[in-house]
């Protein structure tokens, strides 16, 4: 057992302190065993989770739990760099002073003598920095190597689309990016008739490298949309469920058509 009392912190540097003191106790010898056994890839999984709490919370304008949800992922954030201290790697000094001198070089519009008058520029003079100044360029053989191996694959497609865009390779406007969702569909379609697998497979990944396109262009984030329709489905099905059930209307293909009528009562209420 550890004897801790917390108290509410009354200025940033004691807050921060305070969660950091907190994550050691609990990952020290006496602490819990559950958080000694986390590495940053297990913590990294939950931090991705909290950010997703955050943004339904954000959604739902419940600026309580918009606190809470940001405290968690300071949380899990903290937790991995306090693994990361604890394995003698790097310290959350260490990661501060890097991200705060990152933001003061990449701003010298600024804080130097830099002109950027939108965010166009901006973004611009970023780039620029980032690949003149700190020499995160791309590989030659590989156009877009300095995209994160291992981002989900929506966002892998989301940031090639961006950096063909910026060499200018990419659709003068939405109309085009609309009809090549409809070209590939009408290609999946031809794949599905086939009743060949693996033509079937490319197509359909054609389909969906489409759509995230359509997000692109619509500066619409693919996986939160789809986070956002997950959970508005959700919503609906349990909605349904519970009305079936009064109902007396079993979760069956034989009632499918009595489940349609519930659904789009319920899709008619949404809009009212």
């Amino acid at each position: 057992m550890i004897t801790y009392e917390h108290k509410d912190a009354t200025t940033l540097e004691e807050a921060v302190k305070n969660l950091y003191h907190i994550l050691g106790l609990l990952r020290s010898p006496e602490g819990c065993p559950w958080d000694r056994e986390q590495e940053p890839q297990d913590v990294a999984g939950a931090l991705l989770d909290e950010i997703y709490e955050y943004i339904d919370a954000l959604d739902e304008k419940d600026l309580d739990s918009c606190a809470e949800e940001i405290g968690d992922v300071l949380l899990n954030a903290f937790m991995i760099s306090r693994i990361h201290e604890e394995k003698g790697e790097f310290n959350p000094i260490d990661t501060i002073n890097r991200v705060c001198a990152k933001l003061v070089r990449r701003h010298p519009h600024v804080f130097s003598h830099a002109e950027a008058n939108d965010s166009a520029q901006v973004l611009d003079l970023w780039n620029k920095i980032k690949e003149d100044v700190e020499g995160k360029k791309a590989l030659t053989n590989d156009f877009f190597s300095r995209i994160p191996a291992s981002l989900p694959k929506l966002e892998e497609a989301y940031e090639m689309q961006k950096k063909m865009s910026k060499v200018g390779f990419d659709w003068p406007n939405i109309d085009g990016v609309l009809a090549k969702v409809s070209e590939e569909l009408q290609e999946l379609r031809e794949a599905i008739e086939e009743q060949d697998p693996v033509h079937m497979e490319e197509e359909l990944g054609d389909v969906l490298f489409a759509i995230v396109n359509v997000a692109r262009y619509l500066h619409l984030s693919p996986s939160i949309a789809l986070h956002k329709s997950n959970r508005k489905v959700r919503q609906r099905f349990n909605t349904l469920a519970q009305r079936s059930a009064q109902r007396n209307i079993p979760l069956t293909w034989e009632q499918v058509d009595d489940l349609n009528i519930i659904w789009d009562e319920i899709k008619q209420e949404e809009k009212i």
